[in-house]
């Protein structure tokens, strides 16, 4: 079909504006439009596990869901959240990178915050009762978790703009709230479980399930050296103050990075989770193998032509699959690339080879590792398992997963694998690495 140039322009619009990264889609508004991708993750259903247990579990519970970055998992929760509301239960989801600074070290006392304030946000106004955002208004004054004079209003819908806005860029806020908590942390988290009961039973007036879902705190990452504290306040959140987190009555879901399970195997137990949730990237490799997986490629095709139909006028079938492989199952990447191309001067189609292969330049993670994380990912490539030592610990790993240089899959038990992309390098730079580590000690011993 041939186009005129206003004609393709309009029609890249549209594809380009089908595959955006930075804006996630609600999983109601994927399925209105028939863009969300079942099976997509393969037989092993996380959200199926998790409404099932939620279901049957009375009382309260805390369960956690974890998974590769790009896996989808923010989607998924929102399919939970729409699956699991019934007149028999009422679930709140709660996007947390809109109240916390990702790039600093959480405290409880900011967690409690920020994840209350997002609840009583999604919650909105019960006609005839006490507001939830005025019940949150009497919290804060009885606790003085919030600095004196700080205006939080009892519109439920400003609390964003106010609360999280605070938490995320006044580093004096942040310290007030720290310090208030920490010098009256029992009492504090006594009241705030006794604010969870009230307004839980407020929401759930009938004997409702009530299900909040927090999620994005694997997000919660930074860069550098301060990655390294983030994650150390992490893990003193969830097993530290851990009790703090079982909330009353409430069904709890966090959204957390593989790097507290990796840490410490009996933070689930501690809990009091079952089986722990976990969203890998896409099957698109044999298990333990660089061996295409056609089924979790033919899952990847399925959501590019799901999100634009006509995507085969673009790229061909071949090119799709090989970017699908090439990024290893990682959707944010596969739609990054694909968006990558649509970004180049095209003037016909479909577009070419060499268009894609520099968008997968783009999206490839660097080559600036140090030589002896090299041997270890040669290490890992090859055996498929964690490989960590007294010097490449659980961290090391993580901040490789986050960096996505290595990528997790859960066909069979979890395994690991390197990037596609620095797979044939990372080999290559292993062996000459070792060669040349091999003629220095057999110069040093000649001499």
């Amino acid at each position: 079909m041939t186009m005129t140039s206003e004609e393709l322009e309009r029609f890249l619009t549209d594809f380009t504006n089908a595959v955006r990264v930075d804006v996630t889609p609600t999983y109601e508004a994927l399925l209105r439009e028939h863009r969300y991708v079942h099976g997509l993750h393969g037989q092993r259903d996380a959200v199926a596990r998790l409404k099932r247990e939620i279901v049957r579990l009375e009382g309260g519970g805390v369960f956690l869901f974890t998974g590769q970055i790009g896996s989808g998992k923010s989607t998924e929760l929102m399919r939970l959240r729409a699956e699991i509301a019934s007149p028999q239960v009422k679930a709140f989801y709660c996007d947390l990178t809109d109240w916390l600074n990702l790039n600093e070290p959480v405290t409880l006392g900011s967690f409690l915050v920020a994840l209350l304030s997002a609840w009583v946000q999604e919650a909105g106004s019960i006609q005839g009762r006490q507001t939830p955002a005025e019940r949150l208004r009497d919290f804060f004054r009885n606790t003085q978790l919030l600095p004196q004079g700080f205006d939080l209003g009892v519109d439920a819908a400003g609390l964003k703009a106010k609360v999280g806005f605070a938490l995320q860029t006044d580093p004096s806020f942040r310290h007030h709230v720290s310090d208030a908590l920490k010098n009256r942390q029992s009492s504090i988290v006594s009241q705030a479980h006794d604010f969870v009961r009230l307004l839980k039973d407020d929401l759930c007036s009938r004997g409702e399930k009530c299900v909040l879902i927090a999620d994005s705190l694997e997000k919660l990452r930074g860069y550098g050296e301060q990655s390294e504290s983030i994650y150390t306040s992490l893990q003193q959140l969830f097993l530290s103050d851990g009790a703090a987190l079982r909330l009353p009555g409430l069904h709890v879901v966090y959204s957390v990075s593989p790097f507290l399970i990796e840490q410490n195997n009996q933070l689930p137990a501690q809990l009091g989770v079952g089986a722990v949730a976990t969203m890998p990237s896409v099957h698109v490799f044999q298990r333990n193998s660089a061996q295409e997986d056609k089924d979790g490629v033919d899952a990847m095709l399925r959501l590019i032509q799901a999100r634009f139909p006509r995507c085969m006028e673009v790229f061909s079938e071949q090119q799709l699959r090989y970017i699908a492989i090439q990024c290893g199952g990682d959707l944010r990447d596969y739609l990054r690339s694909i968006r990558v191309v649509l970004s180049d001067d095209i003037v016909s189609l479909p577009v070419s080879d060499e268009m894609v292969e520099y968008a997968l330049q783009q999206i490839a993670p660097p080559k600036a590792i140090p030589n002896e994380h090299v041997a270890w990912l040669a290490r890992l490539e090859a055996s498929h398992e964690p490989e960590l030592s007294e010097k490449i610990t659980s961290l090391t790993l993580q901040q490789y997963l986050t960096s996505k240089h290595v990528l997790a899959y859960l066909n069979g038990s979890a395994w690991y694998a390197v990037h596609p992309m620095l797979r044939d390098w990372v080999q290559k730079r292993a062996a000459a690495l070792k060669a040349s580590s091999s003629a220095t000690a057999t110069a040093t011993a000649s001499g």
